[in-house]
């Protein structure tokens, strides 16, 4: 079998990394070249114009290429302030509610203290008798109207407890909840107050006649006194009612004669209608 030979190449690695070595001709011009430039723009700020015709000359250039990126970067500016603007208004909005919210909350607060406060201050009673309770519903039942107010859970409220507001005797309580009782208005047809007159000091028993009706005093000899405007309270008898309750006004004072007895209307002073508090007395 023959047998190849491989030849073995004799060049090295200087020569096969060798630069050209240049001409001592070539290097004294381009010296001469660059010191002539050098000088030139010294002396006449040449450099200055080839530096700026060559900026002028490039600019449009660079203006073509960089157009489209200005172009999404402006529109990426736009999006994204509006978007922030519509989170800030939108964060705003909310603020607003949030504060109108407030607002209202704090107003009513203060429409509430005010009415307690006068619900209070009309009354000469010991508060630690009474508790505060506020409505929650009025029947529309014109002569057995049914008042129900809302109470604590931890309050104590006993069945035929006294409720009073600022003007004076609202009714009685009829019936209680967890956590509401219900009224029996002095208006309602099935009431019935021992009351006494102020200037007199008659005592007389006034039924209710309805919701928006006057009430009227039973069994009126046409012996007593009555003169309208006199004052009627709670006399304490019965054992329900505490004295000295202010309940109504005499309105009218009349002598029928088909009647052996006088007939006497009572304006009512205590209207649920227009009365959002009450008080509750305890009954001990």
């Amino acid at each position: 079998m023959l047998k190849r030979e491989h030849k073995v190449s004799n060049i090295s690695s200087e020569a096969i990394f060798a630069i050209p070595a240049m001409k001592p001709s070539r290097v004294i011009f381009a010296s001469i070249f660059c010191l002539f430039l050098m000088i030139t723009d010294i002396r006449y700020e040449s450099g200055s114009y080839i530096r700026s015709f060559s900026n002028d000359m490039i600019k449009p250039i660079t203006f073509l290429t960089r157009f489209p990126l200005q172009i999404y970067e402006n529109f990426n500016l736009f999006f994204s302030s509006r978007t922030n603007l519509e989170k800030k208004l939108q964060s705003l909005q909310k603020e607003n509610l949030k504060l109108k919210a407030t607002n209202q909350f704090m107003e009513k607060i203060s429409i509430d203290n005010s009415k307690l406060n006068a619900l209070w201050s009309s009354l000469s009673i010991d508060k630690e008798r009474f508790l505060i309770s506020k409505k929650g519903f009025l029947s529309s039942n014109e002569y057995q109207p049914l008042l129900v107010l809302d109470i604590n859970s931890k309050q104590i409220v006993k069945k035929d407890s006294a409720v009073v507001s600022e003007q004076g005797l609202t009714g009685r309580v009829s019936n209680v909840g967890f956590s509401s009782t219900e009224v029996l208005l002095v208006q309602d047809i099935r009431s019935s107050i021992p009351v006494i007159s102020s200037d007199s000091s008659l005592h007389a028993t006034l039924e209710g006649k309805g919701l928006g009706r006057n009430g009227k005093l039973k069994f009126i000899s046409k012996t007593a006194e009555f003169s309208a405007g006199e004052r009627v309270y709670t006399s304490g008898l019965g054992e329900i009612f505490p004295d000295g309750i202010v309940v109504g006004e005499v309105v009218s004072v009349t002598d029928p004669v088909d009647s052996e007895f006088l007939e006497v209307e009572i304006f009512f002073y205590s209207d649920p209608v227009n009365q959002d508090y009450f008080l509750i007395y305890k009954n001990e």
